[in-house]
């Protein structure tokens, strides 16, 4: 048995590894850019979608802003967005490591955190990617309550994770197509309907403190582009290939006894928002926005690998 000293240890070393590694090979050879992506939002003069995406960037500002009295502009910068990284890594990893935990020992647990580590510097297709990675832990930590059917924690969530992408309003797809009697239960579809209208809610309080346009022309390019692009540029097939396929070798092994939140979410909500809509509204290269994709195909496949460290339960 491992202590939980030893893998908190893990986890931390696992989030300064990427922290650092995001730092350098991605933050400072890019700082100019991400300074204009990060001045912008602040000031409110980005466009629609990024003005809306507010968590990262104002907690990094007030890293930033105390930094800047002791440090030039540029190291307090990289800094402040180094410290801003390793919490997200650490609150994506340790949430991960929760998730996982629900289906495997303390070793396959971690062995499943690892993997996905392991999968994240090869996700880095962009300069601006930390939002994402918050992504990746809000909806494992929304995850977690579901199977754990502590909703009411999902209501906050939602509406927290509305300030950084848009993204986490798939949730409630997970939670609502997580289960096969979902259909029949009037509480779900209370829930759900709730959960939808609180992430209004939230967006609507965004778009009153941001102003702007979420609407007309600006949406129509939002959700037309991308599309034309993945066509136009299929770098990203090879990148699919090398990192989901083989996973996928795995996980069709003896699917049908496999968890069945998991087995849903693989065959509806993955195919339906990140294989399909996925197309349409983001690009297939910048595959670190799809970083769910793994939080559910890695357990899938570790079933089969390693069966041995399941703890058991069909749920």
């Amino acid at each position: 048995m491992i202590t939980k000293n030893k893998i908190n240890f893990i986890i931390l070393f696992g989030a300064l590894i990427l922290a650092y590694y995001l730092t350098i090979r991605v933050d400072a050879p890019n700082y100019e850019l991400k300074l204009i992506r990060h001045t912008t939002i602040i000031n409110n003069t980005i466009e629609y979608p990024y003005k809306y995406r507010l968590l990262n960037p104002y907690i990094t500002e007030v890293w930033r802003t105390v930094l800047n009295t002791a440090l030039p502009e540029k190291p307090a910068f990289v800094l402040a967005y180094f410290f801003q990284s390793f919490l997200v890594f650490a609150f994506m990893l340790f949430v991960l490591f929760r998730f996982y935990s629900h289906w495997f020992d303390e070793i396959g647990a971690i062995i499943s955190l690892l993997l996905f580590a392991l999968l994240v510097p090869l996700s880095l297709t962009g300069y601006d990617v930390l939002g994402d990675m918050t992504t990746a832990g809000i909806m494992a930590l929304g995850f977690l309550f579901i199977l754990n059917d502590k909703i009411k924690f999902l209501f906050p969530l939602v509406f927290i994770a509305a300030f950084n992408e848009l993204q986490a309003i798939i949730l409630v797809a997970f939670y609502f197509l997580g289960r096969t009697g979902n259909f029949k239960d009037k509480r779900i579809w209370l829930n759900s309907i709730l959960l939808v209208l609180i992430f209004l809610a939230a967006y609507a309080f965004i778009y009153l403190l941001r102003g702007g346009s979420a609407g007309s022309s600006e949406v129509e390019w939002y959700f037309t582009k991308d599309a034309a692009f993945n066509l136009a540029h299929k770098d990203w097939i090879p990148l699919w290939i090398i990192m989901i396929v083989p996973l996928l070798v795995f996980v069709s092994k003896r699917f049908s006894s496999k968890p069945e939140f998991l087995k849903r979410s693989a065959l509806i909500v993955l195919p339906l928002f990140y294989f399909g809509a996925f197309f349409f509204i983001a690009r297939l290269r910048e595959i670190d926005k799809a970083l769910t994709i793994f939080t559910i195909l890695i357990p899938l496949a570790l079933f089969s690998i390693i069966p041995k460290h399941v703890k058991g339960g069909t749920d």
